[in-house]
């Protein structure tokens, strides 16, 4: 598993922007917990839909910021499959500190023979831990696990705020119909495999080619501004069906709905005062396990 996971990130490296279409957490992340048994495709879709809205954007048009969203989402399936999927967002929240920690330390190997070695070193000791993170999830308090169960429908909404910000106002450097593309696709399969329409996978390259090459016979640059509104709308749209959450406060679907958007409203805020995926995830994290504690959240 840690040389499979390692030859993807390392292929995806050397691939043009076109090849890597392929190579998302939305599309892999399921692939390969499908490979480690039939609870890891399920896994594996709820995984690769929090890491694609959330970190997928870095994939395409990175400046700064997390950019082992395919690495993080690899790693989580492959150990919460491996340590009895006891809990997925506990799992998803070691290696994604254990990744950033990685980036961190080994940022400057980037682009050198040396770097895919020591990617390999570091997966292989990530999965060699298994029997530690199993000794950790026993360790840990049962209400805490079930906390965090309760709130895993929620992440979601962090990379839908930073989709609906880089909507209404760009934060990358290029501004450009391969990034709106992208967005669009990955907005529309995450609603569709969350809703268990599981061959929305198949769709999110073809979505994302087809957009981007609409674009591209038309030359229209106005386009530019149609998938900008289209994606604002989109995801006000899709939010209360991609996020998944039970509360007292909420005994309709109208209210549903409201709850969802005033969660989408509250992080986009944040993100408009630079709010980064990974702190957007651990203040998610904290205030979902308060909320549960609380009642809030059921």
């Amino acid at each position: 598993m840690a040389l499979l996971i390692t030859g993807l990130v390392y292929i995806r490296r050397q691939l043009d922007f076109r090849g890597k279409v392929l190579f998302h957490p939305i599309v892999l992340a399921p692939l390969l917990g499908s490979l480690l048994g039939p609870e890891g495709f399920s896994t594996g879709v709820t995984i690769g839909v929090i890491v694609e809205l959330i970190w997928g954007s870095n994939l395409v048009e990175y400046n700064a910021g997390f950019k082992y969203g395919l690495l993080v989402s690899l790693l989580a399936v492959t150990l919460t499959v491996l340590s009895g999927n006891i809990s997925l967002i506990l799992n998803l929240s070691l290696v994604l500190i254990l990744s950033f920690a990685f980036q961190e330390t080994f940022e400057f190997l980037e682009g050198s023979k040396y770097f895919v070695f020591v990617l390999l070193i570091f997966n292989l000791l990530i999965l060699f831990s298994v029997p530690v993170v199993q000794r950790l999830l026993g360790a840990t308090p049962v209400q805490f696990l079930s906390e965090l169960s309760i709130i895993a429908g929620l992440f979601p909404v962090i990379g839908l705020a930073i989709f609906l910000i880089q909507g209404v106002k760009p934060l990358f450097h290029r501004d450009n119909i391969w990034y709106y593309s992208y967005a669009l696709a990955t907005i529309i399969t995450s609603t569709l495999v969350y809703n268990n329409y599981y061959w929305g996978i198949l769709l999110f390259p073809i979505a994302w080619y087809s957009l981007y090459y609409l674009w591209d016979r038309t030359n229209i640059l106005e386009f530019k501004d149609y998938f900008r509104f289209a994606l604002i709308g989109l995801v006000v749209l899709t939010t209360p069906l991609i996020l998944n959450f039970n509360t007292f406060y909420s005994i309709s679907k109208l209210q549903y709905i409201l709850w969802a958007e005033a969660l989408l409203a509250i992080f986009a805020v944040l993100r408009l005062f630079k709010l980064t995926g990974i702190e957007g995830y651990f203040i998610l994290a904290l205030v979902g396990i308060i909320g549960a504690r609380l009642g809030i959240f059921i």
